[in-house]
């Protein structure tokens, strides 16, 4: 039985990113990105270490187009 490979996956892209990555990729550091998690902004796996896929990370961008995050630690939960 053959697999048939998915075309609108590119395998020369990362599909999970850990936290360091996803900190690097925002132009953040590691401690704001627990911070979108913590809060439901940002959805992750625990696999080993803490990973976002990169669905997740495609998703919070689009949802949260032009929205101020710089008094992220007085907002509400998001879920």
């Amino acid at each position: 039985m053959t697999q048939k490979s998915d075309p609108d996956i590119d395998k020369s892209q990362d599909l999970l990113y850990t936290i360091s990555e996803v900190a690097a990729l925002l132009k953040v550091n590691r401690n704001y990105v627990y911070k979108l998690i913590n809060k439901g902004y940002l959805r992750s796996i625990k696999l080993g270490c803490r990973k976002v896929t990169k669905k997740s990370l495609l998703q919070f961008l689009e949802q949260n187009d032009g929205m101020n995050f710089d008094e992220i630690d007085s907002f509400k939960s998001a879920e």
